[in-house]
């Protein structure tokens, strides 16, 4: 994690001292905090499988204290009401699980909500004379260390040229309130 802070440091630096590496330090920068949510995710789900397995134990290992305690009455009606209890119990919680598996596809921002310039979420997003969306600050940031034109079709392009994209930040506020997840991103 100290690799990212180093990162971000140089990173504000040389914007602060308006000198252009390119992309260079913005793509190890992107490539860090990638890592840094994949080590994330991963810790996350070994924590739900880990739960999921100790949960589905305490269900099993309360049936057989139960089966145990049963077994001296040697009563058949109660051993098979607990059994039916436990089996209802194991299908919840895997049901349960399994809603969480679910969710759990889908935590990645899709690439259409990606900035084209940072590949971060957009934010504020902006549209350019010929139709392509960027994140405000990163094609501003652009314009001024790189050069009056757009990145990807090369055409002039002047900071009073981008206009807000309110749709596209409609979609975007609306995938966020969907996936809470996403200011840890």
């Amino acid at each position: 994690m100290s690799t990212a802070l180093e990162l971000k440091r140089a990173f504000d630096l040389a914007k602060e001292k308006k000198m252009n590496f390119g992309d260079e330090i913005a793509f190890a920068l992107r490539l860090a905090r990638r890592k840094r949510w994949q080590m994330i995710e991963e810790r996350r789900v070994q924590q739900e499988i880990d739960l999921h397995s100790y949960l589905l134990k305490l269900i099993q290992d309360d049936r057989d204290r139960q089966l145990k305690e049963a077994d001296s009455d040697q009563d058949l009606a109660l051993k098979s009401k607990l059994e039916e209890t436990c089996a209802k119990r194991l299908t919840e919680l895997n049901n349960l699980f399994a809603q969480v598996d679910e969710r759990r596809k889908r935590r990645d921002v899709p690439d259409y909500l990606c900035g084209k310039i940072s590949f971060e979420l957009l934010r504020d997003p902006c549209i350019t004379p010929s139709g392509i969306t960027y994140e405000r600050k990163d094609i501003e940031e652009h314009l001024q260390r790189v050069g009056h034109f757009d990145p990807i079709t090369r055409t002039k392009l002047l900071k009073d040229m981008l206009v807000p994209n309110l749709a596209m930040k409609e979609v975007v506020d609306h995938f966020i309130k969907e996936n809470g997840w996403v200011d840890d991103y």
